[in-house]
């Protein structure tokens, strides 16, 4: 483990409701999903089924396993022009950057989640420094101070407290010996919400990485 990700001894609830969150908000936000990488998907299937016996997680479904890159609003507060505009400047941005291809494993029992990490963070730090900055150059707001990016694609939330011990050996006594590969040619800007006790969304736009 390192400063980034800290071994944790005990895990806690995920699903407290942050600031300005209620059941019924709606909020933008840049995504990778992974509905293109068979091969993450496969491995969060296997690590799911490793802690399936855990009541304290809540496995996620393939179609909701995400990587969070940046958080543009609240959907009452980014008027549709202000968006459309975020769309613009960040696919302005983005054209000087290209896909990215990663390896993903071992998983990582977090504070409040069990998640697969990245090999090389690099990429993805990049990708998430155009966004924040085309974002708010769209908005017209100074580029938030936000603390070091810690890319991961979670494959559980936490829904209690609980020792992470145990769920940790389960992880990784189901790993296989070789990392996953994932290619990500483009981000989502997604309208996603958590009413149900998952992350859900529908897809606003999708802007490709590197010039097409």
């Amino acid at each position: 483990m390192t400063a980034q990700y800290p071994r944790h001894t005990t895990m806690a609830d995920h699903w407290w409701w942050r600031p300005g969150w209620q059941v019924g908000t709606r909020f933008y936000a840049w995504h990778l999903t992974q509905e293109d990488q068979p091969a993450l998907v496969s491995l969060a299937g296997t690590l799911r089924g490793a802690v399936r016996a855990f009541s304290t997680l809540d496995p996620i479904p393939d179609p909701w396993l995400h990587m969070t890159l940046h958080g543009v609003g609240h959907v009452q507060d980014v008027e549709p022009a202000d968006r459309d505009q975020v769309v613009d400047k960040v696919t302005r941005r983005l054209r000087r950057l290209a896909p990215i291809s990663a390896a993903f494993g071992p998983s990582y029992v977090g504070r409040e989640g069990v998640m697969l990490l990245p090999e090389d963070p690099a990429p993805f730090a990049a990708l998430v420094q155009e966004l924040r900055a085309g974002t708010a150059e769209a908005l017209g707001v100074p580029e938030d101070e936000a603390p070091p990016f810690r890319p991961h694609v979670s494959i559980a939330y936490s829904n209690a407290p609980a020792d992470a011990a145990p769920i940790r050996a389960a992880c990784e006594a189901a790993e296989p010996d070789e990392p996953a590969p994932a290619t990500y040619r483009s981000v989502s800007l997604i309208r996603m919400h958590r009413d149900r006790r998952m992350y859900e969304w529908e897809t606003v736009a999708e802007v490709p990485l590197g010039a097409v």
